[in-house]
C-alpha cells in the first residue's frame, strides 16, 4: 500500500501528486491511509484481514481520485517535484499469498472517513505536550526520557530573544517536535482544515516537548530569551524552505505578538505556579459586553482559553485584558432582571437580620453597578456605599441617590473609603472577584477598610455548576477566575484570610457565597462543600478534561440542530444579549444567516451589533413588527420568566426554545 495522505473532510483542499508519492498541501487534516486503516482493524477487531484495494496495484493517483469522488472541491495537481516522503509500496496480490484477507475496499474506506470521520479530528490536540519520564535523581542533578514515536535523523540547535518571533509557517508532511532547554514562548497553532477556525496558544517552558501535527500552522512569540532543540525526521534544507518541507504562513504579526506578550499570564493568579494545563480554547473571542455601533465597526479579539492549576486548583483565563477596555463604559444594567432584583433584596434582608446592621452600620459594595445591591440596604436605613468603574452605570446610580464611588478598587480608593467614611462593617462583591487579575491587592484593600470584626461577602459563578450543566458561555474575558470552593479556600488562606461559611446560590446557573474573615471558625457548610468536591474530582484535571470533550461535542450538535431549524422556521431571532452570547455564537460559529436579529430588554443595547458575529440587537417593539417563527433565548437562565413575559408572541404561534436545548445530540 503506498504511504499516502487522504483528505478528511468536505473543506475544499488541493492534493499535489508527486512522482511517486502524495503531498497535502492543504486546507484540511491529514492522515496516513495506513495508519487509518490500521485503527479501523484494530476498532473492528480484525487481526489478520487488511482493507481491500479494487486494482491489484493501486498508485498514488487512484486514491486522490477517490478523494475526489467523495469530496468534489478537492483540487488535484501532478507535478514532477522531488517527492518530499519517500514512503514505501506493496502489492495486493503480495499480501493474498501471505494469507490475509480482503474484508474491505479501499473507496467504501475512504467515503467513510470522509463522510464520518472529518468532524472528529477537529476535536483531537492538534498540539500536545510530553514531559520527560522515568527520572533519575542524585546528587549531580537528573536524567530524564523522551519517548518519540519515529526516528529522528536532523537536530536543530535555534536560540531566540523576548519579544521575538519564530515559524510562521506550516509542515506538510512533518510533526513540529521543539524541546525547550531553557526561557519560555507562546506557542501559536491555527488549523488550517477550516477557514473560519480561530488561533489556539499555550505557553511553553523548559522541559516541554511540544508536538504539532502536520499542516498545522503555528508559530512562536518568545517571553524569556529562550533556547531549544528542533528533532526532525526528514529533510529540513534551508534552499528548500517554502517548496517542500516547509511552508510559510503569517499567523502572527508584529502587533498581534506584541498584544500577546502584552496580556498573556503564564502563572496562577491565586498560587504563582506555572505548571497550569490547557482544559479548553474557545479561540480568540470578541469582548463580550463591547458591542458595536456598527456591524463593521472594528473590534479586538483576544485568546479565549481556560487553564486549571493543579496545586491550589483555580480555574483562570490565559489572557488578562487591559479592564477598561471592558469596564470604563459598561453596558450591563443588573437591575434590568427582576429575578435578580429579588436577590439583592432577600440578601440585604439576611445581613441586616444576621449582621444586626443599624443606622450606624457600614456596608461597601464592590463593583455596584447601578446600584441594585445598594438599594435595598439602603431603605432598610443602612449607609450602604457603592464602587463601581464604569462612569455610565455609576452614574445612574448616583442619579437614582446611591451614592457611588465611580472608579477601581484599589489602594487609593480603599483610603478615600477610610478618611470619608471610616470602617466597614461588610464589604460585599457580588459577581467580580472573578473579574480581577489582581485579586490580592483587593482583598488586602477589603480587609484595610473592614473592622476586626467585619467580614467580606464575595458571590462567585460556581464552576462545579457551570461544568456539571455545561454552561460554558459564562466563560468570557471579564471573567478572570473561576472558583471552586476548594480553590478560594486554597487562595485566601494563602493571604492568611479563611472562609469560615458557605451557600448555594442559584443565580448565573449556579453560584457560591463565600464569608471570609480574619478569625478562622468555619461553620459545617465548609466541610460539606470541600467533601462533596473532592468526591465529584475537582481536585483532578481529568475532571476538566471530560467538560472540554462535552463542549466540543455540544459545538457539533449546535450546528446541526441549528441548520435542522433553520429548514423548518423561514425567520429565527435571539431573545437576550448579555455577555454569553457573544460567547456562544461566537464559538458556534452563528451569524444573522443564522439568527435575523436577537431582542433584548436593556435599552441600552438597542440598535447595536453583538461583536465577531455582526447580529443586530432589536427591541421588543421591533420584534412585534418583524415577526419571528421562532425564538432562541441566549439568556437561558431566565427562560421561565421570558416566556412568560412574552405572551404577545407566544400567543401569536411563535416557538421559544431555549438555546440549551440545542446542545444535546438530537
Amino acid at each position: 500500500m503506498p504511504n499516502l495522505f487522504a483528505s478528511m473532510a468536505s473543506q475544499k483542499s488541493t492534493i499535489r501528486l508527486y512522482s511517486g508519492g502524495v503531498q497535502m498541501k492543504s486546507l484540511v487534516p491529514v492522515f496516513d491511509v495506513a495508519r487509518c486503516f490500521k485503527f479501523m482493524a484494530e476498532e473492528s477487531n480484525i487481526n489478520k484481514e487488511i482493507f481491500h484495494c479494487s486494482k491489484d496495484s493501486m498508485t498514488v493517483k487512484d486514491v486522490a481520485e477517490i478523494c475526489k469522488k467523495f469530496s468534489p472541491d478537492l483540487n488535484i495537481i501532478e507535478t514532477d517535484d522531488e517527492i518530499p516522503n519517500l514512503g514505501y509500496t506493496i502489492s495486493s496480490k503480495k499480501l493474498l499469498s501471505t494469507g490475509f484477507v480482503f474484508s474491505h475496499n479501499i473507496e467504501d474506506s475512504i467515503r467513510e472517513m470522509i463522510e464520518q470521520w472529518s468532524f472528529k479530528s477537529h476535536d483531537n490536540p492538534l498540539e500536545y505536550i510530553v514531559k520527560s519520564h522515568d527520572h533519575f535523581i542524585d546528587a549531580r542533578g537528573s536524567i530524564g526520557n523522551f519517548e518519540l514515536t519515529e526516528p529522528i535523523n536532523l537536530i536543530g540547535h535555534i536560540t531566540s530573544k523576548v519579544g521575538t518571533i519564530r515559524a510562521n509557517h506550516y509542515h506538510p508532511v512533518q510533526e513540529q517536535k521543539c524541546l525547550l532547554i531553557k526561557g519560555q514562548y507562546i506557542s501559536v497553532i491555527k488549523d488550517l482544515s477550516r477557514s473560519k477556525k480561530s488561533t489556539i496558544t499555550r505557553i511553553i517552558n523548559p522541559g516541554d516537548l511540544s508536538i504539532i501535527k502536520p499542516n498545522v500552522a503555528h508559530t512562536m512569540i518568545f517571553t524569556k530569551d529562550s533556547e531549544f532543540l528542533n528533532l526532525v525526521r526528514g529533510e529540513r534544507d534551508h534552499d528548500k524552505y517554502g517548496v517542500t518541507h516547509t511552508i510559510p504562513y503569517q499567523l502572527v504579526d508584529q502587533k498581534k505578538a506584541s498584544m500577546l506578550l502584552a496580556t498573556v499570564t503564564t502563572s496562577c493568579r491565586s498560587c504563582s505556579s506555572t505548571e497550569l494545563k490547557r482544559i479548553i480554547s474557545l479561540g480568540e473571542s470578541p469582548l463580550a459586553n463591547n458591542l458595536l455601533e456598527s456591524p463593521t465597526d472594528p473590534y479586538e479579539t483576544y485568546p479565549l482559553e481556560m487553564d486549571y492549576c493543579p496545586i491550589c486548583h483555580n480555574c483562570q483565563l490565559s489572557y488578562t485584558v487591559d479592564p477598561s477596555k471592558m469596564f470604563d463604559n459598561y453596558l450591563y444594567v443588573s437591575s434590568t432582571s427582576s429575578k435578580f432584583r429579588k436577590h439583592f433584596e432577600d440578601a440585604a434582608s439576611k445581613y441586616v437580620k444576621e449582621y444586626d446592621l443599624t443606622k450606624d452600620s457600614l456596608v461597601i459594595d464592590i463593583g455596584s453597578n447601578d446600584g441594585i445591591a445598594l438599594k435595598p440596604l439602603r431603605a432598610a436605613g443602612i449607609r450602604a456605599i457603592g464602587v463601581e468603574p464604569a462612569v455610565n452605570i455609576a452614574k445612574i446610580a448616583n442619579e437614582k441617590d446611591l451614592e457611588t464611588i465611580n472608579g477601581y478598587f484599589n489602594n487609593s480608593i480603599a483610603n478615600q473609603i477610610l478618611t470619608k467614611y471610616g470602617k466597614a462593617d461588610l464589604v460585599t462583591a457580588s459577581n467580580v472577584f472573578a473579574h480581577s487579575d489582581n485579586l490580592k491587592d483587593i482583598s488586602r484593600n477589603t480587609f484595610n477598610i473592614l473592622k476586626d470584626d467585619g467580614t467580606f461577602i464575595i458571590e462567585v459563578q460556581y464552576i462545579y455548576d457551570t461544568i456539571s450543566t455545561l454552561t460554558f458561555d459564562n466563560i468570557y474575558h471579564e471573567h478572570a477566575n473561576y472558583w471552586s470552593v476548594t480553590s478560594i479556600n486554597e487562595f485566601f488562606r494563602g493571604i492568611g484570610l479563611f472562609v469560615n461559611r458557605v451557600e448555594h446560590l442559584n443565580t448565573h446557573g449556579g453560584s457560591v457565597r463565600i464569608y471570609v474573615e480574619r478569625r478562622e471558625d468555619p461553620d459545617s457548610s465548609l466541610e460539606k462543600f470541600l467533601t462533596n468536591e473532592m468526591k465529584a474530582g475537582l481536585d483532578s484535571f481529568s475532571y476538566y478534561e471530560k467538560f472540554s470533550n462535552d463542549i466540543y461535542a455540544i459545538r457539533r450538535n449546535f450546528r446541526r440542530n441549528i441548520d435542522s431549524l433553520k429548514k423548518e422556521f423561514k425567520k429565527i431571532a435571539g431573545y437576550g444579549a448579555p455577555a454569553k452570547t457573544t460567547t456562544a455564537l461566537n464559538y458556534f460559529g452563528i451569524t444573522n444567516d443564522d439568527i435575523e436579529y436577537i431582542i433584548e430588554d436593556n435599552e441600552l443595547k438597542h440598535d447595536k451589533y453583538v461583536p465577531g458575529i455582526g447580529i443586530p440587537i432589536k427591541s421588543k417593539d421591533h420584534c412585534l413588527s418583524s415577526m419571528p417563527d421562532l425564538v432562541i433565548v441566549m439568556a437561558w437562565n431566565f427562560f421561565d420568566s421570558i416566556v412568560e413575559q412574552n405572551t404577545e408572541l407566544t400567543g401569536s404561534g411563535v416557538k421559544f426554545l431555549n438555546i440549551t436545548d440545542l446542545y444535546a445530540n438530537s
